[in-house]
């Protein structure tokens, strides 16, 4: 049987919004030892998604070969960005071993995508197991990029326990909506979980407030 090529819906975007995820794209590139990323936020409707889909969208673009994981077992939000035409198996059938196939190719050139799968009653128990660090050193074994994007993480601690597997976190961040005492005990909490945080991407920014319109990327240095 052949395998079923997932289609991405909409990848347009405007000029101001992919040149900032260029510019993330090219900051993350520079950073060592950076090859599984995770993507989150402090809470949900910040844009963790559409900012994990248009970084591995730049960086397959660029010719690198990436594999967007949907980690986000609880509260999906990838598939408004594809066209599915037939039911397909996930992160949680691959961790919970009830499918091998859950790899998928897309319609664009170096870019793979393993969706969330069914919800789970566990989800943090499943990342936590062998069987993801095991899926992890595949995945980086394989590809270029490993982009992961997980759920926020005022509602568990996956983002967390994700973070420790990979390479560095990402944070997203909407503009005049998180507050700042939130951001740095976040911060802490991950410093604290042995989590590299390697930067944060600020969204929702007015265009009088920087030149990039609705995206701006931090660094930070440890």
């Amino acid at each position: 049987m052949e395998q079923q090529i997932i289609e991405i819906r909409n990848i347009s975007s405007s000029t101001n919004t992919d040149e900032a995820f260029r510019t993330l794209r090219t900051n993350l590139m520079y950073i060592d030892d950076l090859k599984v990323i995770t993507i989150s936020s402090s809470s949900p409707n910040e844009g963790k998604t559409v900012t994990a889909f248009n970084l591995a969208y730049q960086f397959a673009k660029l010719g690198k070969r990436v594999v967007l994981v949907d980690a986000d077992m609880r509260r999906s939000s990838l598939r408004s960005y594809l066209m599915l035409k037939d039911k397909v198996s996930g992160l949680s059938e691959a961790l919970s071993r009830q499918s091998r196939n859950y790899l998928f190719p897309t319609n664009v050139d170096n870019l793979f995508v393993i969706l969330s799968g069914k919800n789970p009653p566990n989800p943090s128990e499943l990342l936590s197991s062998p069987i993801f660090d095991q899926l992890i050193s595949a995945l980086k074994e394989n590809f270029d990029y490993v982009i992961i994007d997980t759920a926020p993480m005022a509602v568990s601690m996956d983002a967390t326990i994700v973070g420790r597997k990979s390479d560095g976190l990402v944070m997203v961040i909407r503009n005049e909506m998180t507050r700042k005492k939130n951001l740095r005990r976040i911060r802490a909490d991950l410093e604290r979980n042995g989590v590299r945080l390697v930067g944060a991407v600020l969204n929702r920014v007015k265009k009088n407030q920087i030149d990039y319109g609705d995206y701006r990327y931090e660094k930070y240095y440890e």
